[in-house]
């Protein structure tokens, strides 16, 4: 995607009253074909969870129902961190009455961190992605993925994935398949008496980073495009304006929300503290000189306790005999 495709800030991005940090950040669009923005998205970078909603399209108050998410998301985050019962706290609250004429749902992925893992939890086909950097190829050889990868770890409850599941299409025919907005499962809705919820866990490596986005992202831009924009922009604000931008280039069909999340930079920070001023492995050489002052420590204290214990040894001989000596001369 070139320079001159994209935007800065494409009008319209909405973002909540949450500031931007260096791990994490996102952004919001209503789109080119929508009235109104349904979905909302928030983080908490110091909790260590984050959040993306998607109302869904055709229900009366479905801005309502991803904000109520948000709500019960942010709620946990700062009392049990029971994130899946936030979720059925807000599905009893959209479900309502079953004679209302007023049906709010949504969908949602939520990420929790626990350093060194994270976990997801999710309803409907808004989407967690986890991207890994490239890898260093041996000198003189070509990188297959110059850009990175990208793996899903969502897996959407919707009619099409069924499908895909089934063997009766394949990801390829999902993509353009007619029916791939349908949903087999939501927050909300009053034919949704309970509520199931699918959770993941994961552990972080060094350089990675964590997408949330709404299915007007992942309809609409390639893992292809994703990557590249991840690979080039190490900020995650703009990354998350950038794929925003992407989004509205393939049309702006729907709203979109992403969040971008990198990897605990703790392991950088060791990692920084391993090398000294030359780029040597400082703790390596602190190692091994500590190493050999053991080794000649023990041997000092080797040498020492065979002398105290030959000592010993003899006068416990010479006591002994002086013992026997006494006890002949006194019968």
């Amino acid at each position: 995607m070139s320079e001159a495709k994209v935007r800065e800030r494409p009008s319209g991005v909405s973002q909540p009253a949450v500031r931007a940090t260096m791990r994490s950040a996102g952004a919001t669009h209503t789109g080119y074909r929508r009235d109104q923005n349904e979905d909302a998205f928030w983080g908490d970078e110091s909790r260590g969870v984050w959040v993306v909603a998607d109302g869904l399209g055709g229900h009366q108050a479905g801005e309502i129902a991803s904000q109520t998410v948000v709500e019960e998301i942010q709620r946990s985050s700062a009392t049990d961190r029971h994130y899946e019962q936030a979720l059925r706290r807000a599905h009893a609250l959209l479900a309502g009455d079953e004679n209302s004429n007023t049906a709010m749902g949504t969908t949602a992925v939520v990420v929790a961190e626990d350093a060194p893992y994270f976990h997801i939890y999710w309803v409907g086909d808004s989407r967690a992605y986890l991207w890994i950097p490239p890898s260093e190829a041996p000198d003189g050889a070509d990188q297959p993925f110059p850009n990175g990868t990208l793996k899903q770890l969502t897996v959407d409850h919707s009619y099409v994935q069924m499908l895909v599941d089934s063997g009766a299409i394949n990801q390829e025919e999902a993509a353009n398949h007619p029916n791939r907005h349908v949903i087999t499962r939501c927050i909300g809705g009053s034919a949704n008496p309970t509520l199931e919820i699918d959770r993941a866990s994961f552990s972080w490596d060094r350089g990675q980073k964590l997408l949330l986005c709404s299915d007007g992202l992942s309809n609409d831009v390639s893992p292809a495009e994703i990557c590249e924009v991840l690979a080039k922009n190490s900020d995650n604000q703009r990354a998350s304006d950038l794929l925003i931008a992407a989004a509205l280039d393939a049309g702006g069909r729907d709203n979109i929300t992403v969040q971008v999340i990198s990897a605990p930079d703790d392991q950088a920070g060791d990692q920084a503290s391993k090398f000294d001023a030359n780029g040597d492995p400082k703790s390596q050489k602190q190692n091994s000189r500590t190493s050999r002052s053991l080794l000649g420590s023990h041997k000092i204290f080797s040498t020492r306790g065979k002398l105290i214990l030959n000592i010993t040894t003899l006068a416990l001989i010479l006591s002994a005999g002086i013992y026997v000596t006494w006890q002949l001369l006194n019968t």
